[in-house]
């Protein structure tokens, strides 16, 4: 009779535990060698794939005379979606560069309205040092290209390709640890881990990234929706088949630049209830959600925006100051950065409200649930590094 031995079973029980005792840093090293020596073949492999498709598509010309219209339009339409998909990657690259204009183009207008409103003087002044910030920062921000996302933490981490050698080909530090990771002036997260050429971002979808936030209600949220419409105006004038008629194309898209001009018509904000954010972090597989929850939000102590307000009315709590009540926060405000946190500059936006949790009998504070700013959270492909505070100045 053969005997049996555990030997093999023991050293591979061994060798798992062996694995599993590594300290955070050897692993993390680990995965970064790992994703480093796959991330270029596996970007070769998908260039070739796409030649490879996009060659074996292209009909021959007694093809072309044999194919029907429905696999004419078919074949039209993988055309556009390749084009379409080139294009968004340009304009994702320009992006950075519309952004700086943007922020100089507000920085003009807030100085103009300083010189014209002497009542909101204070105010404008700090929008413009908020501004100004913001817009130093951008000039200094590197584009990065997000290189690998794991499926186990989708929704907490990806990888992009810059790290310590991008800050001596710049000869200077940008990629580091709590450097904030943006699409615009729209917060996508933080890099954590920074190695040779390539980084790890914690995305605001994890749980144990909290930045701090206030509510921001007019000048931001109009900005948000000025976005919306004007990519929907520019789809629409593209899109003639989907009216009856020119009179009713141009009644819609009147009707689009009336709603432009009115939302450009407010150039201020009222910053109300201060909390917290963090993700849901669902990582067990890929999460299609970017769904936040907000924690401590209310509005009792006085800052430079404003006197404090009771968490129920809304009215000034100091005896000095009468106003009418003034909801603190309420669903469709936007989420924008205190800097607070010592990590995040103020003023980048980060969410918006979609629920406000009734308050419970003896809280003090509200619990609200958001969503990203950012729409294409879970599909990103390039992103800009923002240096981290201590390098910004």
């Amino acid at each position: 009779m053969r005997r049996v031995t555990y030997f093999p079973y023991l050293v591979l029980l061994t060798f798992l535990f062996f694995l599993l005792s590594l300290p955070d840093l050897y692993t993390k090293k680990v995965r970064h060698c790992v994703i480093a020596s796959v991330s270029p073949p596996w970007a070769l492999f998908s260039t070739v794939k796409n030649s490879a498709m996009s060659f074996l598509t292209l009909p021959t010309i007694h093809q072309h005379k044999s194919l029907d219209s429905k696999q004419k339009n078919q074949e039209l339409e993988r055309e556009n979606s390749q084009l379409l998909s080139q294009l968004d990657n340009m304009r994702e690259w320009l992006l950075n560069e519309d952004r700086i204009e943007e922020q100089l183009t507000r920085l003009k207008a807030l100085a103009t309205k300083e010189e014209q409103d002497p009542f909101w003087k204070s105010f404008f002044q700090r929008r413009i040092k908020e501004t100004l910030h913001v817009l130093q920062l951008h000039i200094k921000s590197l584009p990065a290209k997000v290189v690998y996302r794991e499926p186990s933490s989708w929704s907490s981490f990806l990888w992009i390709n810059v790290g310590e050698s991008s800050n001596r080909a710049l000869g200077k530090i940008v990629i580091a640890k709590n450097s904030p990771v943006v699409i615009g002036n729209a917060l996508v997260g933080l890099v954590e881990d920074v190695y040779t050429s390539s980084s790890r971002v914690r995305l605001i979808t994890d749980s144990n990234l909290v930045p701090s936030v206030r509510v921001a209600r007019g000048y931001q949220q109009n900005q948000l929706l000025l976005g919306q419409i004007e990519t929907l105006s520019y789809m629409l004038e593209k899109r003639k088949d989907l009216f009856a008629s020119p009179q009713e194309e141009q009644i819609v898209l009147d009707s689009l630049h009336r709603l432009q001009a009115k939302l450009k018509s407010t150039d201020r904000d009222l910053y109300l209830a201060k909390g917290e954010l963090h993700g849901s972090s669902n990582p067990l597989w890929r999460s299609r959600t970017n769904r936040l929850h907000g924690i401590g939000f209310n509005y009792d102590f006085a800052d430079e925006e404003g006197p404090s307000r009771d968490l129920r009315t809304g009215k000034p709590s100091q005896g000095l100051h009468h106003g009418d009540g003034l909801a603190i926060i309420q669903k469709g405000d936007v989420l924008i950065t205190t800097g607070l946190d010592g990590i995040f500059p103020a003023g980048l936006q980060v969410a918006y409200i979609t629920h406000v949790d009734n308050l419970r009998e003896g809280a003090c504070s509200y619990e609200i649930e958001a969503k990203s700013v950012v729409e294409s959270l879970h599909d990103l492909s390039l992103v800009s590094v923002l240096p981290p505070t201590e390098f910004a100045k």
